[in-house]
């Protein structure tokens, strides 16, 4: 209850079964921001070395509903289209062994570290 009075989320498919339920989820699904900002992170942590300005774009298409527990999996790749210092970097989350939840990504990285080992 906390966490949703503090980011003002009063819908109650994403805290209790019955909406979820009814409306053909199997029960309360997570916000979509929380799979979009998990891939995000997870882009930033992996291409652009955890550092905020290295990201400066990111959009994505939401495909599919999130569970809570349910475990993300994101399949990226990088373009080469560089502008500005920026690449281009491809991606689509999936929830594991399951739908794909974010499709048509793409984010405008700088890239830095050690790029591409993970993901």
């Amino acid at each position: 209850m906390l966490f949703r009075s503090l980011n003002g989320d009063y819908n109650p498919l994403h805290a209790t079964p019955e909406p979820g339920q009814k409306m053909g989820f199997g029960g309360a699904i997570m916000h979509g921001l929380s799979s979009w900002n998990f891939t995000a992170r997870d882009l930033l942590k992996e291409f652009g070395a955890s550092q905020p300005e290295n990201l400066r774009e990111f959009q994505a298409r939401f495909a599919s509903p999130v569970k809570p527990g349910d475990k993300l999996v994101t399949k990226a790749w990088r373009t080469g289209d560089v502008k500005g210092g920026f690449e281009e970097v491809r991606f689509v989350t999936q929830v594991e062994g399951g739908k794909v939840c974010l499709s048509n990504g793409r984010a405008l990285v700088r890239i830095a570290g050690k790029a591409g080992s993970k993901l």
